[in-house]
C-alpha cells in the first residue's frame, strides 16, 4: 500500500520525536534515519506531483 502524504509525514514525525528523545539504540538509530530518508523522498515527490498538476491547471485556465 502507498502511503499518503500525510501518512509519510505523521510517520516522518514519529521518526523524528524518537530520535529527539533518544529512546533508541545507535543501530535502531540508522535504522530510522534511512526509513526517515525514504519519507522524505516521498514527501518530495508527492509534492512535486501536486505542483506540476496546480502549474498544469494554472496554464488551461489562463488559456481559456
Amino acid at each position: 500500500m502507498e502511503l499518503t502524504y500525510e501518512q509519510a509525514i505523521k510517520e516522518l514525525e514519529n521518526i523524528v520525536s524518537k530520535l529527539e528523545n533518544s529512546e533508541v539504540s545507535l543501530e535502531e538509530s540508522i535504522s530510522l534515519f534511512e526509513k526517515g530518508t525514504e519519507l522524505v523522498k516521498i514527501c518530495n515527490g508527492k509534492l512535486n506531483t501536486a505542483e506540476q498538476k496546480f502549474t498544469q491547471l494554472l496554464k488551461e485556465d489562463n488559456q481559456e
